[in-house]
């Protein structure tokens, strides 16, 4: 892979993986929301030590707000990297386009992008880095 294409395929990549890491903050808020509303139980079987008083709602509630609004940034950072990814694909009318379409944008597989392109897995490789190549001209100016 070329320079570009490494740039193309890491601003492309934070697309394809953006469910997973919206997914893994809103977890971890539902777990805070969980820990503040004290739902824990007190457990007899740990030795009684004395410990300084912290204010554990709190803490988690002051931690699930952050995580909220970096939950939201992050949301609405994606939306727009999306929005001028499809906005550059709807101006090709060939295999690249379906190939990032398919790839990254659905979170398909390479399997799929050959099978609907209608060429085999080693060909499909080969739209991918011609993709990556002519989208890496339209994303210079915004990754650098």
């Amino acid at each position: 892979m070329t320079k570009n294409q490494r740039k193309a395929d890491k601003y492309l990549l934070q697309i394809r993986n953006a469910d997973r890491e919206l997914n893994e903050i809103i977890l971890k808020i539902d777990y805070l929301r969980y820990k503040a509303s004290g739902a824990g139980a007190i457990r007899y079987d740990k030795d009684r030590v004395q410990t300084s008083p912290n204010d554990m709602v709190c803490e988690a509630i002051s931690e699930a707000c952050d995580l909220a609004d970096k939950l939201s940034r992050r949301h609405q950072e994606l939306i727009g990297m999306r929005q001028h990814t499809e906005e550059v694909i709807s101006l090709w009318n060939d295999n690249n386009s379906k190939c990032i379409d398919i790839y990254y944008l659905n979170r398909g597989s390479m399997i799929d992008v050959a099978r609907l392109c209608r060429c085999s897995t080693r060909h499909a490789y080969r739209i991918k880095a011609d993709a990556l190549t002519e989208f890496s001209k339209h994303i210079q100016d915004i990754v650098e």
